[in-house]
């Protein structure tokens, strides 16, 4: 166990280019945003206590936020050192062999963002929720062994002094106090451990709105001392109730029953008590954060919700909360029937003597009727929110755009920069600013939608807009954000078609666009017949093949820069079998054969991919590839292929869940024989 200042610095490099970015103001950021282009850093103001071999807790002292974390999520946080973007760190991790399920990374990512441990320039970190100033201390082990002294006590003592009635007000006014009392004991005694261990105190108040007033504190920073502090801090609340009520059941046995009460109450199982909490830190473990309350999009689909929590149950602590609650309530029954003086045949009898069900019958009824009807308020009240969240969705948002100015010069230097523009001439630019129309878009104005009629080829020139895609249950989900110089509308003027992504404007967003017949006259007619074919053939065949359904038009035209031909002809070996692989490879066009230990195991045609396992694995190739017919591929070397998935995370979770199924186990975290050739 360990409890200590940390100072995050990364385990290996950086890589040998990192991309310099501007700041950005991200107290609204989105997904996308985040996990691509921000540089974020681990705030060194972090603090890590070590629960067990498998398990820590990461907590941002200023905020008070905490994170439960595998050592190897921990490492994969710590990569992030003084400043990287996502996909910098994503990189790193798949080429030293360190990297987690990218479900996990990427939900890591986004948690500890908003809880402050990974920082990025011009964010205002989570603010700050100083401890209280405790300044009594108390050795966990002496409290430890006061506290089951005083359990055994009382024990003893209810054996030997049954419970008794109050005699009167005095007596019940009286129990009332000592357990007041005791609940505040318990509360000062446990901050007194927590603080020993150096863990924090906080929120120290004193509750009156409630039927017993008491001092409190909270002390579930307890953790940060260990499992064991957990465990002192939980005994400690629950020693002088129990002193108190054993030392009455002698002393005072009319005063025992409210103090039996605030025992009841501190061991109750239905809510976080001191009974609870022990029990949790003596068979339970912390629930990893990366495993529940998903923020990322993608893992918050029900059907990945619910079998994560499956999978990941812990039914050691389940069965114990079970057996734990059950024996609660027999104690609850017990007690009650014991101060009636009466058993289960004698309440029987007296329930016939009564007549039967009448008033307990009407009751039953009613609170049956309350529950049905408030089962089915709720359900009728998610209903018609999701409901009203489709409707709203589906309903046309397309205001017209209103005309915007914009200098000659400003869309010239744009254009510049502009990945589809900038290898034209400058006269050619200077003419596709002024054949461009500037329009202003509202937040949320729907700009193009899937399957309508594309005539116009867009240009974000400020703002940011999101691409989405309609899903089967028709609701659109996001697929990628376009910040200012990138292009969106292009296939179906290339391809004569309709729009194959719907285009949402996230604010107030300014957009050159450009027709059809300017688009031809000035932009096509200008390229060179390999430009013309490297651009459109490679994402017409992107557009049609299983591999990219789903991939958003920048995703596919970010694959086409990087991607180039290769020509094989017949019999050439592409891949050996237990040999390095430096490249990932997808057929155009020909026939490719599987073989592995000198036998054909299956035949390629155009639009099949391989490659992908030994790239991102690090390892050598597991079958051979030779062409059965002359062959032309798209290659893409490692460094490029792996640089691509870790700029788009749909495409990495893509392709990790393909080679995970191609394997028949998780990729990640990553096994094989290792070829780094990524640094020389």
């Amino acid at each position: 166990m360990s409890d200590q200042p940390t100072t995050p610095s990364p385990a290996n490099p950086p890589p040998p280019v990192t991309t310099i970015l501007p700041p950005f103001r991200v107290a609204a950021l989105d997904q996308s945003t985040l996990l691509t282009v921000v540089a974020l850093r681990c705030a060194p103001a972090c603090r890590v206590t070590t629960l067990s071999p498998e398990r820590v807790i990461v907590k941002y002292d200023p905020a008070r936020t905490y994170l439960a974390l595998t050592p190897a999520q921990w490492q994969t946080l710590h990569a992030f050192g003084p400043g990287h973007t996502v996909p910098e760190v994503l990189f790193r991790l798949i080429s030293d062999r360190q990297c987690i399920p990218l479900r996990e990374f990427y939900e890591l990512v986004i948690k500890a963002f908003h809880l402050g441990i990974l920082q990025a320039d011009g964010q205002s970190p989570p603010p700050d929720n100083p401890p209280s100033d405790w300044r009594w201390r108390l050795p966990g082990g002496l409290m430890r062994g006061l506290a089951l002294a005083a359990i055994v006590g009382a024990l003893v003592a209810f054996v030997l002094r049954p419970l008794q009635l109050p005699q009167n007000v005095l007596h019940l006014l009286a129990g009332w106090l000592l357990a007041c009392g005791a609940t505040s004991a318990g509360y000062w005694l446990g901050a007194c451990v927590v603080r020993r261990a150096n863990a924090e105190v906080y929120a120290v108040r004193l509750n009156w709105k409630t039927l017993a007033p008491h001092f409190a504190a909270d002390l579930d920073d307890a953790i940060m001392g260990g499992l064991q502090t957990s465990i002192d801090a939980s005994l400690a609340r629950l020693a002088p109730m129990f002193a108190a009520a054993g030392l009455a059941a002698f002393l005072a046995p009319g005063v025992v029953l409210p103090l039996y009460c605030g025992l009841l109450l501190l061991l109750c199982p239905f809510w976080w008590t001191a009974g609870l909490t022990l029990a949790f830190a003596l068979y339970g473990t912390p629930q990893l954060d990366a495993i529940r309350h998903f923020r990322f999009e993608p893992n918050r689909v029900l059907w990945y919700a619910l079998r994560t929590r499956l999978k990941h149950a812990n039914l050691r602590f389940l069965g114990v909360h079970a057996l734990y609650a059950l024996v609660w309530l027999g104690l609850v029954l017990l007690s009650g029937v014991l101060q009636l003086r009466a058993n289960a045949a004698d309440l029987w009898e007296a329930y016939l003597a009564a007549g039967g069900l009448h008033f307990t019958a009407l009751a039953l009824l009613a609170l049956l009727g309350l529950m049905v009807v408030g089962t089915l308020g709720t359900f009728g009240w998610i209903g018609y929110r999701l409901a009203r969240d489709w409707w709203q969705e589906k309903q046309p948002h397309r205001p017209r755009p209103q005309p915007a100015s914009a200098t000659p010069e400003a869309i010239a230097a744009l254009l510049e920069q502009s990945l589809l523009f900038r290898a034209l001439p400058a006269d050619d630019r200077t003419a596709i600013a002024a054949a461009v129309r500037v329009e202003a878009y509202p937040p949320q104005a729907m700009i193009l939608r899937e399957g309508e009629p594309g005539d116009l080829l867009y240009l974000v020139f400020s703002g940011q807009v999101e691409v989405l895609r309609d899903l089967a249950s028709g609701r659109p989900e996001p697929v990628a954000v376009l910040a200012a110089g990138e292009v969106f509308g292009e296939i179906a003027l290339l391809h004569s078609g309709r729009r194959t992504r719907s285009v949402r404007a996230l604010g107030n967003c300014v957009l050159l666009s450009l027709s059809r017949d300017a688009f031809q006259r000035l932009v096509l007619s200008r390229l060179s017949r390999d430009q013309v074919e490297d651009t459109i053939q490679k994402v017409a065949f992107l557009h049609r093949i299983p591999l990219a359904g789903n991939w958003s038009s920048h995703a596919m035209t970010a694959f086409a820069r990087r991607a180039v031909f290769q020509v094989f002809s017949e019999g050439d070996y592409i891949i050996r079998e237990n040999e390095d692989n430096q490249f990932f490879y997808l057929l155009y066009e020909g026939e490719l054969v599987v073989r592995r230990q000198r036998k054909d195991l299956a035949l390629l045609h155009a639009g099949e991919f391989f490659g992908e396992i030994s790239l991102l694995q690090n390892s050598v190739a597991k079958a051979t590839i030779v062409a059965r017919t002359p062959a032309r591929c798209l290659i893409m070397n490692k460094r490029d292929f792996l640089q691509y998935l870790a700029k788009d995370f749909l495409i990495g979770l893509q392709f990790e869940a393909i080679s995970s199924q191609r394997l028949g186990e998780p990729i990640f975290p990553l096994k094989g024989k290792s070829f780094d050739v990524l640094r020389g």
